[in-house]
């Protein structure tokens, strides 16, 4: 059995990116498989999610899953790993979602005049 964490995913998924980035910063190992270039990981997606390519799914090495995980999620999973999941950890896990506040917070300044 291996000790990689298996990251099921493909290229226009928004949620791999940010699941990718913080399991680099906390230093797990994991292998990325994309589902659009490998017909046996979609079929194994499709059996853990009943029927379904739902990406990000997360294989871990005792065989647990977790499907379109949320930040707390995995990072819940890696400390009970063993995993020292810090703050930066939860920026980089958030990163889009930061991204999305900042678009929609420049917005508003923008239609109440501040720029």
């Amino acid at each position: 059995m291996s000790n990689n964490i298996i990251v099921y995913g493909h290229a226009t998924c928004p949620g791999v990116g940010p699941v990718k980035g913080l399991l680099t910063q906390v230093k797990a190992p994991f292998q990325y498989i994309d589902i659009h270039h490998d017909l046996a990981a979609a079929a194994q997606v499709r059996g853990i999610n009943g029927g379904n390519e739902s990406v990000p799914t997360l294989v871990f090495p005792d065989g647990s899953t977790l499907t379109e995980p949320t930040v707390a999620q995995i990072s819940q999973k890696l400390s009970a790993l063993g995993y020292k999941v810090g703050p930066m950890a939860w920026l980089i896990g958030n990163s889009w979602r930061i991204f999305i506040a900042l678009l929609v917070l420049i917005a508003l300044l923008r239609l109440f005049g501040f720029f």
